[in-house]
């Protein structure tokens, strides 16, 4: 599995980075701008991440934009009719239980899935087991 992680907490990527590492390679990204940078780059070189673990409050770009800006150029690039499972499976973390914030992350930037911080291995692990990523 190859996992990007965009988190401008340094320690919420290394915690991240830690519990994936055993599971496959972990991209590192501190904002939202990096975060799509470093997606369209891995994407335009036929690497696309199979997970994107994605906070939602990030400086320069936050979380829901850069969520709608990865889903813009994975249609762009695949297609409409691809599949959604052929897509990169995204979880949005945020240390706010807000539902403004999932209803935004799931109907508008069509997340995978929601996580709240902070982020537990059991938690996140379950998570990965569910959809068939580990």
């Amino acid at each position: 599995m190859k996992a990007l992680i965009a988190d401008d907490e340094f320690a919420n990527r290394e915690l991240l980075k830690y519990i994936l590492q055993p599971h496959g390679s972990c991209v590192m990204a501190e904002d939202g701008l990096e975060a799509v940078a470093l997606f369209k780059e891995h994407l335009a070189k036929g690497e696309p991440f199979d997970l994107v673990l994605m906070d939602i409050m990030m400086p320069n770009m936050d979380g829901q934009e850069a969520l709608r800006e990865i889903r813009r150029m994975e249609k762009e690039i695949y297609g409409a009719s691809l599949s959604p499972t052929d897509y990169s499976f995204i979880i949005m973390q945020t240390s706010l239980d807000d539902p403004k914030h999932l209803v935004e992350s799931y109907f508008k930037g069509k997340c995978n899935g929601y996580i709240t911080k902070p982020v537990t291995q059991e938690v996140l692990l379950d998570k990965l087991k569910k959809h068939n990523l580990i």
